[in-house]
């Protein structure tokens, strides 16, 4: 028989730092689903994937910005005023650095995603398919070029949305408005 071990006392479990928390966890989740699924699949089979929940998760957003405006339609200058307001909301530092009638331009330093897009540019579809699929819904058409971005590397985004239709790199990604969008004014 062993002789018991004297109850040494251990730090309180919660006071330990081991280093994870909320944002820990989301960006280490974020950052190997991402990892996982561009060695897996490849980069344009993720891209399309996360078009898919971006697609969806841009739905409800635009919803949600919709019922607290209490409108029914984005105008220009409130869709531009989402756009920013989500993404900074959400962590980013969005900011329109050019517009014109064609389009918009947008930089941002610091991704919502955080460390978890480095290296992870399927990721960037979040940016793009609710950009694009938001402005389609406003203004019948969108075009969104990722013209740099954190997780390629950049020290910033810099982020194009073009309003009408244009001869685009072999980038842009094209959005058209929704059927359920079609009957807003």
């Amino acid at each position: 028989m062993t002789a018991p071990v004297p109850n040494v006392a251990l730090p309180h479990i919660g006071s330990l730092d081991i280093g994870i928390d909320h944002h820990d966890l989301f960006n280490t989740l974020v950052s190997d689903m991402a990892e996982l699924l561009e060695s897996i699949a490849g980069i344009d089979d993720a891209c399309a994937y996360v078009s898919g929940i971006a697609a969806r998760l841009g739905a409800d957003i635009e919803q949600r910005y919709k019922t607290a405006l209490d409108i029914q339609h984005f105008n220009r200058d409130q869709l531009i005023e989402v756009l920013i307001d989500l993404k900074n909301r959400t962590g980013g530092k969005f900011s329109v650095l050019e517009q014109s009638d064609e389009r918009v331009v947008f930089g941002n330093c610091a991704c919502p995603l955080g460390d978890a897009a480095a290296n992870h540019p399927s990721l960037c579809m979040l940016t793009s398919n609710i950009f694009g699929r938001l402005t389609a819904n406003a203004v019948g058409y969108a075009a969104v070029e990722l013209e740099e971005t954190i997780a390629k590397g950049a020290a910033g985004c810099r982020v194009v949305l073009h309003l009408k239709r244009t001869e685009l790199s072999p980038d842009t990604r094209e959005y058209f408005r929704d059927d359920a969008s079609a009957a807003s004014p």
